[in-house]
């Protein structure tokens, strides 16, 4: 699959492919238009045409300089001159145009009362297509201040329109605002399905304007559900499809170069390559821009400062953009004592530093349009700088001020934001000894993790979802073709006589009834059998047996194993039945599962009462020995509070050993009846000793393992430890979490 790293190159390479007199009239297309506009204007001979060029100079004072005060300045004129005009059509058109040319969220209030007014006047006239457009600019109003159930009522009333007029053109798009109000409203599916209404009439058309509307949205649909590479490849037909008509909107191909980067910052897929971005914010300030200038210099230091590469983008303002870290003092003045802030602390001057934060901080709490989840981020920001000034107990107060705020927000992605606070909080609090707050904060955080847990789940669920849907619409589209193309073979049977012709159709329908029975059998066969093999193997392996047949053993260079025993397990096992020795195993196994799972940790496999499990496959990443670590001592927490609370109701409890090892394994399918999917190598034996080297309510892990964890984790060195047919190894308890 294409990667937009790769992908944003390519979209420049066309651009210098371009003929010199297209280049030419992209650097020179805002002034030479904006000056052509108001030549124009002035010299136009009716109010008709002035409305057109009012109308026009508003939309790039919006999308090019954004200048919305100049924007809707000039848009209120327009329909100004169409009111003195005394032509009804004219003043509809002049209030449609004010709303696709004006900032609607900032004159949310005047938008609804122009939009009002063109509804009632389309009415009067009878003029549907005006009716239609009013209806389609309606939605987009309530989109922006989040009135998504006015915004599902005005999209039905577009296609309501657009079927009584019949238009291809306007159903397809009544079909992607219907899509854009349920996927707002969180109706995912009903919005995907929405959305390939729209495409698929879109492409029988043969619209590239509304197939580029189209690919728009399902690019932004799967980014917003973490189907990366459907997006990806979405934003690829769009770069074609713009290629495709001539002239060339240079300028729309950038901003399919900009929403390209924002896909690959969002699926963190390696960063952005700087010289990219260099490209686009150029291209910007040569063709005057702003609106994308301001969209590139937000994503990468949006980038940067996430990945907290601060020198990076002190070099990029400081050196390559000098003039553009000025300008963001008049654009965004709480943003540039932002940035300062960060500056004047990488100059060691952290005094500077602060003085910069808090004139940040006094214009975010005056500026109306900051949304709470904006402000949580920046007391976030603000907290971590105080810590690393040693300044703890006013570091705990601005995370208390970024928590709050992310708590009190509507938008549903708040978790990551409230987890971020309460970590600080609960890490301050420990450091400060109030173990009561650091305790609260620590089982907050807990709560917090589940739930961003059930929502990572769900969102699997809508992105299998999504793909299902797709299959099924793949499946109907070669059953179309399918039935076309016997059409065409029993049209061609004709000319053999109609005797013929009943004889041939009544076969291709006991044929076509067989085969529908056949298929619905044996699609509830494969799914049964799917599912069945997704609970015995991980999803990529299951997913690589499926299609080829096998599952190739693989080597990992470096995963982390744990394993867990249960201290006199045999003695206690004695003393119980059969069944109650299952329903106990059975209780404490399933919440290892839960456990285990909520820290992307594969299951192994139960040898009697030892559990084994590793993190670092079956797909590599970097955090497997935090994982392990953090999934053994949420293990460790959940016996401890269960043998508190077996000692008091005078209930038979066990105490669990844990032993970790990190290092390099093969994983792979044992046998080829009954799969299972297990690790092999002498980093599986090691794990094996550290748990029975280990006490029990400790976790033992290797040198190995420490090496990895230590700064993350505090831990006691237990010295060398004999270990059976290891000779000495380096063992250390896990005490506590700790910065």
């Amino acid at each position: 699959m294409l990667r937009c790293s790769l992908t944003v190159p390519i979209f420049l390479l066309l651009f210098d492919s371009l003929p010199f007199a297209t280049k030419l009239h992209a650097r020179t297309l805002l002034p030479d238009t904006i000056t052509s506009l108001w030549t124009s204007y002035k010299n136009a001979g009716d109010d008709s045409a002035r409305v057109v060029y009012l109308s026009r100079l508003a939309f790039f004072y919006k999308d090019y300089l954004e200048d919305f005060a100049k924007s809707d300045s000039l848009a209120e004129a327009a329909i100004q001159v169409a009111e003195m005009s005394l032509q009804p059509e004219l003043l509809i058109f002049a209030y449609n145009r004010y709303l696709e040319s004006t900032d609607n969220s900032t004159y949310y209030k005047k938008s609804l009362g122009y939009a009002g007014k063109a509804l009632q006047n389309s009415r009067i006239t009878n003029n549907m297509a005006l009716r239609w457009r009013t209806c389609r600019n309606l939605v987009q109003v309530y989109l922006s201040r989040y009135d998504f159930n006015n915004a599902i009522s005005y999209s039905n009333e577009c296609l309501v329109i657009a079927n009584t007029l019949n238009n291809s053109s306007m159903i397809a798009e009544s079909y992607l605002c219907i899509g854009s109000s349920n996927e707002c409203k969180n109706q995912k599916i009903d919005a995907f399905r929405n959305y390939l209404v729209a495409r698929d009439m879109a492409e029988r058309i043969g619209d590239p304007v509304l197939l580029i509307k189209c690919y728009s949205r399902f690019a932004g649909f799967y980014n917003d559900n973490n189907l990366f590479d459907d997006a990806i490849e979405c934003k690829r037909k769009e770069g074609e499809l713009i290629l495709s008509v001539k002239p060339i909107d240079t300028v729309s191909l950038m901003w399919t170069q900009f929403y390209l980067q924002m896909i690959d910052v969002r699926q963190k897929n390696g960063g952005l390559n700087e010289q990219s971005v260099r490209n686009v914010i150029d291209f910007a300030i040569r063709t005057r821009n702003e609106r994308l200038k301001a969209g590139e210099f937000a994503l990468y230091r949006k980038y940067l400062l996430e990945t907290e590469e601060l020198p990076v983008l002190y070099n990029f303002y400081k050196r390559i953009y000098p003039g553009e870290f000025e300008k963001l003092f008049l654009t965004d003045p709480e943003m540039y004592y932002r940035i300062k802030a960060y500056f004047k602390e990488l100059e060691k001057e952290p005094d500077s530093a602060n003085f910069f934060f808090l004139e940040a901080e006094h214009l975010l709490n005056i500026t109306p349009d900051k949304n709470n989840i904006y402000k949580s981020n920046f007391y976030n920001r603000y907290g971590q700088f105080l810590v690393r000034q040693g300044r703890y107990m006013t570091a705990i107060e601005k995370f208390k001020k970024s928590y709050d705020l992310s708590k009190s927000d509507g938008y549903f992605g708040k978790f990551e934001y409230m987890l971020t606070a309460s970590r600080h909080l609960e890490k301050l609090y420990e450091k400060a000894g109030d173990y009561k707050n650091a305790w609260f904060y620590a089982s907050l955080n807990l709560q917090i993790f589940d739930s961003i847990s059930a929502i990572t789940k769900n969102d699997q669920i809508m992105a299998e979802a999504v793909k299902r849907e797709r299959s099924l619409k793949e499946l109907a589209a070669e059953q179309d073709r399918q039935k076309i193309r016997q059409g065409m073979n029993v049209r061609n049977m004709m000319a053999g006589g109609v005797v013929f012709f009943i004889i041939v159709s009544l076969l291709v329908f006991r044929n076509y009834r067989n085969q529908k029975r056949l298929n619905k059998l044996l699609d509830e066969a494969k799914n049964q059998s799917d599912l069945l093999l997704l609970n015995i193997l991980p999803h990529e392996t299951a997913e690589e047996l499926k299609t080829t047949g096998k599952a190739v053993a693989k080597r990992f260079e470096e995963v982390t194993v744990m394993f867990t025993d249960f201290k006199n397990f045999t003695q206690a096992s004695e003393r119980m039945s059969a069944e109650e020795l299952v329903d106990e195993i059975n209780f404490y196994y399933s919440e290892f599962d839960t456990i285990v799972s909520r820290h992307n940790i594969e299951k192994i496999k139960i040898i009697g009462d030892s559990y084994m499990c590793a993190g670092g496959l079956p797909v590599a990443n970097n955090t497997h020995a935090f994982d392990v670590v953090e999934a053994a001592m949420e293990l460790q927490d959940f016996m401890s509070t269960l043998k508190a609370e077996r000692t008091g109701r005078e209930k038979s409890f066990f105490e669990l050993r844990i032993g970790i090892h990190t290092g390099p394994v093969v994983a792979g399918i044992v046998g080829h009846k009954k799969f299972a999917y297990d690790i092999w190598g002498d980093t599986v034996n090691t794990a094996s000793r550290m748990e029975s080297a280990g006490e029990p309510g400790k976790i033992n892990i290797s040198g190995e393992t420490w090496e990895k964890v230590k700064d993350r984790f505090k831990c006691t060195y237990r010295g060398k430890v004999a270990a059976k047919h290891k000779g000495e190894i380096d063992m250390y308890f896990v005490e506590t979490g700790t910065t």
